[in-house]
C-alpha cells in the first residue's frame, strides 16, 4: 500500500523505531521516537488502507520539533489536533496553524512541507487521515451538499485550507477517534472496525463543516420559520419535498439543508415528532378512539402508529388511554436512564 508522506529530518528519523503488522487488507506501523537531549517521547500509530492512511502522534514534548516531510502524492488531509498546536509555513501553499480543539480539512498538491510541533504542558496529540483525491470525490458522491463545499477545488485540483482557523472538534469526533486509536480487534475485524469508525468520522466532519460555512441569512431564517409553520398546520397530509419547496419558492435541496441546519432535523423528522405530539395530547384529553387518533395525525396504519408511538414515549397508546399516569412515569423513566448513561460515559 502506497504512503502518502515519509519524515526526512534527522532529528526525526535518527532516533526512530518502527515496528510492521500485516492484517488482512491491512498494514499497521507502530513507531516511537525518543528525542535527543530529553526532547520528549512520541508514539505514531499508523494504519494504511486502501485510499487513507491514519495516523496518531501522541506522547510528551519537552520543546517544539520541526520536521520536513517528503509528499509521495496529493492528498487530501483531515485533521484534528487535541494538546499543543502545530504549524506549517507552507501547507496547500499558505500557511497553516492548528490549535488544541480544532480541526480542519487541508488539500496539497507540493512535494515537501515544514511543520513545526508545539506541546501543551509538555503534552502532545494530533490525529490526521489522508486520502487520495479519487477517494474523497468518491465518498463525495451522491451527497450534492457536500459537493458544494468542495466543488471549487474539486474541479480544478487546487490546494486548499477549508477555512483559515479550522472548526472547534465536535463530541462526535472525538469519540470516532478515540475508538480508532482504542481499537480492540486483530485480524479482519481490526480493518472493518477502523473502516467503519473512518465513515463515522468523514460525515461528522462534512457536516459540521457544511453548517459552519453555509449560514443562514435572516430573510433565510423568516423562510424556513414560515415552512415549519405550514407543517405545523399540514403535519396530517404534508406535501412532496418538491411541492413544498415550490410553495415557498425555493427548490428541494436548499430546502432540506436549510431546514436542518436551523432545526436540526429532516423535514419529515420535524412532521413525524409533530404528529405524535399531537397524538399523545388527544389520547391525554380527549375520548377519540386509538385508530381514529392515529389516523386524524396521519397514520393509515394503526400498527404503525403503535411502533412510531412507543419508540417515542416508552408506551403502548392503548396503555396511555388507561392510565394517562404511565405516559410521565415513562418520561420520567427515561430521563433517568439518560441521565445514568452521561454518567457512566
Amino acid at each position: 500500500m502506497d504512503t502518502f508522506f515519509d519524515i526526512s529530518t534527522a532529528e526525526v528519523t535518527d532516533h526512530c523505531q518502527t515496528q510492521l503488522q500485516q492484517h488482512a487488507g491491512l498494514l499497521e506501523a507502530h513507531t516511537v521516537w525518543t528525542g535527543p537531549n530529553n526532547g520528549g517521547q512520541l508514539t505514531f500509530t499508523d494504519y494504511f488502507l486502501d485510499g487513507l492512511q491514519l495516523t496518531n502522534m501522541s506522547g510528551r514534548l519537552a520543546r517544539p520539533l520541526q520536521a520536513e516531510l517528503n509528499v509521495h502524492q496529493p492528498w487530501v488531509g483531515m485533521l484534528y489536533h487535541f494538546n499543543g498546536s502545530v504549524r506549517s509555513r507552507q501547507c496547500a501553499r499558505r500557511p497553516l496553524h492548528l490549535g488544541s480543539g480544532r480541526q480542519n480539512i487541508v488539500g496539497d498538491e507540493t512535494t515537501r512541507n515544514h511543520y513545526t510541533f508545539q506541546p501543551q504542558d509538555e503534552e502532545y496529540q494530533f490525529f490526521t487521515v489522508h486520502l487520495t483525491h479519487e477517494f474523497f470525490q468518491q465518498l463525495l458522491t451522491g451527497n450534492a451538499e457536500w459537493l458544494g463545499l468542495h466543488e471549487r477545488w474539486l474541479s480544478r485540483r487546487d490546494a486548499f485550507v477549508m477555512m483559515p482557523d479550522g472548526l472547534q472538534t465536535s463530541p462526535a469526533a472525538q469519540v470516532a477517534i478515540q475508538q480508532i486509536v482504542n481499537c480492540p480487534y486483530s485480524g479482519p475485524l481490526k480493518k472493518l472496525f477502523l473502516e467503519a469508525r473512518f465513515l463515522d468520522l468523514f460525515m461528522a466532519q462534512q457536516e459540521e463543516f457544511a453548517r459552519s460555512v453555509t449560514r443562514l441569512s435572516s430573510k433565510e431564517r423568516d423562510l424556513f420559520h414560515g415552512i415549519r409553520q405550514y407543517l405545523d398546520e399540514h403535519y396530517a397530509n404534508p406535501p412532496s419535498l418538491l411541492t413544498l419547496a415550490r410553495l415557498f419558492g425555493t427548490n428541494d435541496f436548499k430546502l432540506k439543508r436549510g431546514f436542518r441546519q436551523l432545526f436540526n432535523t429532516t423535514v419529515f423528522g420535524y412532521v413525524a415528532e409533530r404528529r405524535l405530539a399531537v397524538a399523545q395530547q388527544l389520547l391525554t384529553l380527549t375520548d377519540q378512539p386509538v385508530q381514529d387518533i392515529a389516523e386524524a395525525v396521519g397514520f393509515s396504519n394503526p400498527a404503525h402508529f403503535t411502533t412510531a408511538f412507543r419508540k417515542k414515549f416508552g408506551v403502548a397508546p392503548s396503555q396511555v388511554r388507561r392510565n394517562p399516569a404511565l405516559l410521565k412515569a415513562a418520561a420520567e423513566n427515561a430521563e433517568a436512564r439518560k441521565a445514568l448513561s452521561l454518567r457512566v460515559a
